[in-house]
């Protein structure tokens, strides 16, 4: 089977209720790196957007097989984010790798995280409501 390299940067990472090792056992955990762009808070969910390439975005980088990808892809694709190729930094070298971008027809960006952290972004998160998360939305 063909071993790819996922770049995560949310409720993914490890310590979230639904850290790839829970919801993608047959993930392998390589590494903490940065990307660049931008960290946007979608509600219940953040955003990384690629091609605002001026801050960094912290996140984990897993290395999965095919069908674990397939997997990856069915469970984001639910919420309307596309699979996109990024640069990430491993070791002493750059190497290629998906992640997730939310489709910007679906989602508006106007709460960014300064951080590029989502977890230590949601430490200080309150509970407000947010118009893409009808979840979150006081009903």
């Amino acid at each position: 089977m063909n071993k790819q390299l996922v770049f995560v940067y949310g409720s993914l990472r490890r310590g979230q209720a639904g850290a790839m090792s829970t919801r993608f056992p047959n993930s392998r955990f390589l590494a903490e790196t940065t990307v660049s762009g931008r960290l946007y808070d979608l509600g219940a969910y953040p955003g990384l957007l690629l091609g605002e390439s001026d801050s960094l975005v912290m996140g984990e980088v897993y290395e999965v097989d095919d069908e674990t990808l397939m997997q990856l892809d069915a469970f984001e694709t639910g919420s309307n984010y596309l699979r996109r190729q990024v640069e990430v930094t491993l070791g002493t070298g750059l190497a290629t790798a998906w992640t997730y971008e939310p489709n910007p027809e679906c989602y508006s960006f106007g709460n960014l995280i300064p951080s590029g952290d989502w977890i230590a972004y949601g430490k200080t998160k309150t509970n407000q409501a947010y118009p893409n998360d009808s979840a979150l939305t006081p009903g």
